[in-house]
């Protein structure tokens, strides 16, 4: 049951995150007079109203969960924001996603044949099977109704979570089917369903209903009374300071700090969308994935750790050579270099050698060399100026320098 809680709650804050952190003004008046007509509900039906609802894919129902004044705060807050924004800075960020997840969507074939792709310790069809919902949650969320500035002006909470939200929900749910669960335990999905919601005690604005879930502990929730509406009291009671929060937080969003953070937020665009650009241009699979591996390397190579937690979907890992401790890496000093090709032992040692000069007055010095289909990747810590360690760089030449995703692509001495 507590599993079953704490998912309901994530799913809850899932609904309502983007208004909350994106995030005035109260709801449209067709929808506010919408969920005025509605008959109240007791205690327990406003629970399992709110369990039916996420169940079904319908995210307005935790939008109708909320008392209105709530539901006030929330579109006050993403009104307020979008006062505060820059209209470049903001549309810049959104309708660069759009071109990514058009061109995710277009280019899937090309992009799931790329070798960096192939070689992660996942089955090839497992990724394809999480490739449609995946990209499906962030076409919604940069396709939504608050994807520009002028749309945020205008935010209501309730359309947001009708629209945007149930198509959240359904892909969300979509990638819940894959995901393995023990044999004879029930999805998600059917433990909601089967969820049984019942009336312990009322006293007042005050109530105490039990949630009964299969297979999990029985749990009583004591709910209270906000203008007409029964909502679990823990809400009741962080509300105000979850809000006051929110609008510190706002108050901190500065026409000079917006100012000082545009420059920089535009030319990592322009570099986004110059990459987009050759992604999208590309004639033939070869000429898209020679500029799509560089970009994945550092990805691939984090990816079999991260994947360590999901053993159920690993497949074989690319051996490696490496030197050093087996101790993880500060990734604040880790550099990835990308060499694109497939090196041979006697290359990767003569590599490796010169690497450990460069470093030879470095203490707790690592150095892990993988291959990642015809693409190698060098993985060096502790560096702490990546720039300056680019630059001592002799077996090969370093052609770029990323400081964000600190790597480093080399081209190899002919």
């Amino acid at each position: 049951m507590k599993k079953l809680i704490s998912c309901l709650t994530l799913m809850f804050i899932a609904g309502t995150f983007p208004l909350l952190s994106g995030c005035g003004k109260s709801a449209e008046p067709g929808a506010q007079e919408a969920a005025e007509s509605a008959k109240p509900l007791g205690p327990a039906e406003s629970m399992t109203a709110l369990i039916e609802g996420v169940n079904n894919q319908q995210l307005q129902a935790t939008w109708n969960f909320l008392p209105a004044s709530y539901q006030t705060e929330v579109n006050g807050l993403a009104h307020e924001f979008a006062g505060k924004m820059d209209p470049e800075m903001y549309n810049g960020v959104f309708q660069t996603g759009q071109r990514l997840a058009k061109l995710l969507k277009d280019k899937k074939e090309y992009i799931l044949k790329n070798q960096m792709i192939q070689g992660l310790p996942v089955p090839p069809e497992k990724v394809a099977q999480f490739w449609e919902p995946t990209v499906g949650i962030l076409a919604a969320i940069v396709n939504s109704d608050v994807s520009s500035l002028d749309k945020l002006k205008s935010f209501d909470g309730g359309k947001f979570l009708s629209t945007t939200g149930n198509q959240l929900a359904k892909n969300v749910v979509s990638l819940s089917d894959l995901i393995p669960t023990k044999e004879g335990e029930p999805s998600l999905s059917e433990k909601m369903k089967q969820t049984k919601v019942t009336l312990v005690s009322t006293e007042g604005d005050t109530a105490t209903i039990k949630i009964e879930a299969p297979g999990e502990e029985p749990k009583e929730q004591i709910m209270v009374k906000v203008e007409e509406k029964w909502i679990p009291k823990t809400l009741a009671d962080n509300w105000k300071s979850k809000m006051e929060n929110a609008r510190k937080q706002l108050a901190d969003i500065t026409p000079e700090k917006v100012t000082a953070q545009k420059e920089q937020v535009l030319a990592s665009l322009k570099q986004t969308n110059e990459t987009l650009v050759q992604l999208e241009n590309a004639e033939n699979e070869e000429q898209f994935n020679k500029t799509l591996s560089p970009i994945l390397a550092p990805v691939a190579f984090i990816a079999p750790m991260l994947m360590m937690q999901l053993s159920p979907m690993m497949g074989d890992t690319t051996g490696s050579a490496s030197l050093g401790e087996g101790t993880t890496a500060d990734p604040n000093t880790q550099v990835t270099i990308v060499i694109a090709k497939k090196l041979s032992n006697a290359e990767q040692d003569q590599i490796m050698d010169q690497v450990s000069e460069l470093m030879k007055d470095t203490e707790d010095l690592k150095i892990e060399m993988n291959k990642q289909g015809d693409t190698s990747i060098v993985i060096i810590s502790p560096v702490a100026d990546i720039e300056a360690f680019s630059k001592k760089i002799k077996f090969g030449k370093a052609t770029k320098v990323d400081p964000k995703t600190r790597s480093i692509t080399v081209e190899l001495e002919k």
